[in-house]
């Protein structure tokens, strides 16, 4: 094949690979912070019928520091924080709480109920966004605790940044999810009977869409640009080349 014609097409295959790459892992949601002022104690203890999970943490909201903490707290009862200094991804995801867990077909007009999804996956391919990871928090006395995190917070985590993780509460599992989380669990030393969940489920659902569309959307932008970008300087280096040689 001629290299006027094979270049376009390496173009055009790189620069789809790139912007795959960058849909399934560009985190949109760092350029959306929740617009909220830290929530205290005295918050909530005011008003018992908001519920403040992924809110930002004020500095009266009680620390997890160690395991034995997090086996104290009541189960969608109690609100905690954490410093974590270390994170470990178990591979194991569940399905969002604000995500459908049947898809739906349209057809001329009419709208049907499709597969259901997984509730629970190892899949590393996380198209559409659908799914939570379960993460090991290393607390400060070197204990774990499993947890689903937003993924911001979880970025920061691996960098080995200092932060102080939203507030969350201590939520149920899934038999299911411990079937796949038990090995790791075992290994760690972690107790598999709750979550620490830091997720404020209305914001995130009220989000969801736009998320998948701005990742699309500049995903689509950079294939097109690598692309061309691409292709003009394989055209003006290789066949300058061969120009030279005639």
């Amino acid at each position: 094949m001629k290299r006027k014609k094979l270049i376009p097409i390496i173009s055009v295959v790189f620069s789809f690979v790139c912007a795959i790459l960058l849909f399934l892992n560009w985190n949109v949601e760092s350029l959306f912070q929740q617009d909220e002022m830290p929530v205290t104690m005295s918050n909530i203890k005011h008003d018992t019928k908001t519920d403040f999970t992924g809110s930002i943490a004020g500095e009266d909201i009680p620390r997890l520091v160690s395991a034995d903490d997090f086996s104290t707290m009541q189960t969608k009862v109690d609100y905690m924080t954490a410093d974590p200094i270390g994170i470990v991804t178990t591979g194991v995801s569940s399905l969002k709480p604000w995500v459908d867990h049947y898809t739906t077909k349209s057809y001329k007009g009419r709208t049907s109920t499709g597969s259901r999804r997984a509730e629970v996956t190892q899949s590393k391919f996380d198209i559409w966004n659908n799914y939570n990871p379960y993460y090991l928090l290393e607390l400060p006395d070197h204990t774990y605790l499993l947890a689903q995190i937003p993924q911001t917070a979880a970025d920061a985590i691996k960098k080995g940044k200092n932060i102080t993780l939203p507030i969350g509460q201590k939520v149920g599992i899934t038999d299911t999810a411990k079937r796949y989380l038990t090995p790791i669990c075992k290994e760690y030393g972690v107790d598999i009977n709750g979550v620490y969940y830091a997720f404020n489920n209305q914001w995130q659902k009220e989000h969801h869409s736009t998320f998948l569309l701005i990742r699309f959307g500049i995903s689509a932008v950079l294939w097109l640009v690598l692309s061309v970008g691409i292709t003009l300087l394989g055209n003006k280096i290789f066949l300058k080349k061969e120009q030279a040689k005639i």
